[in-house]
């Protein structure tokens, strides 16, 4: 976690014979505090990560449901058919409804591993993103402290910054596009071969 905490500086200055100089008058503390979730859930980019995640998990739970269909469905049939079915039959039926069933788990954790990736990449654009955009507000504002409202107990919401942070977020950072889709080229179609004239009186 980022250290927020900056202790005084106290320099002490001595000459012989001569008087010390004034003290210069301290600058004012200037504080704002934010909304981390905030800024992740309405900032464009946010928006637009978080619709990517949903996407990747609806298409994962997607293949796990259709496999778990067909799972349930070999076990119905098997079921209706069991007292009908040779031997050999229903032990074919039980070693498909077993394989479908490692396939199965294999979906589920190449799914969780795959989310976990690419919500981890995300994460960490989105941090950088943010880590930016604090440091350059921060200087364009004259801020001397800049916190997470997660790590303080109380703040007057005077010192919220949060909004005019998304604002910022959003000039210094655009949402990711994706790439429009190219028109196919119409076809042209080609020209009638001139025909050579007769000779006249032919």
């Amino acid at each position: 976690m980022p250290r927020w905490i900056w202790g005084p500086l106290a320099l002490l200055m001595v000459t012989l014979g001569t008087a010390p100089l004034p003290a210069q008058p301290a600058e004012p503390l200037k504080i704002g505090v934010f909304d981390p979730e905030t800024i992740w859930k309405i900032t464009e980019v946010g928006k637009k990560y978080n619709q990517d995640l949903n996407e990747a998990r609806d298409r994962l739970q997607g293949d796990i449901d259709k496999k778990q269909a067909e799972i349930d469905a070999l076990r119905d049939k098997l079921r209706q058919q069991q007292a009908s079915l040779s031997e050999d039959k229903a032990a074919q039926m039980q070693k498909d409804i077993q394989n479908k069933t490692i396939e199965l788990n294999r979906l589920q954790d190449d799914a969780t591993r795959e989310m976990k990736s690419q919500l981890s990449d995300v994460q960490n654009r989105f941090q950088q993103m943010l880590v930016n955009t604090l440091e350059v507000f921060g200087k364009e504002k004259n801020f001397t402290l800049i916190l997470n409202k997660g790590v303080i107990d109380y703040n007057s919401p005077q010192i919220d910054i949060t909004q005019d942070l998304i604002q910022k977020f959003n000039d210094m950072h655009k949402a990711p596009t994706a790439p429009a889709a190219s028109k196919p080229q119409p076809k042209k179609v080609p020209e009638k071969p001139k025909e050579t004239p007769k000779p006249p009186g032919r």
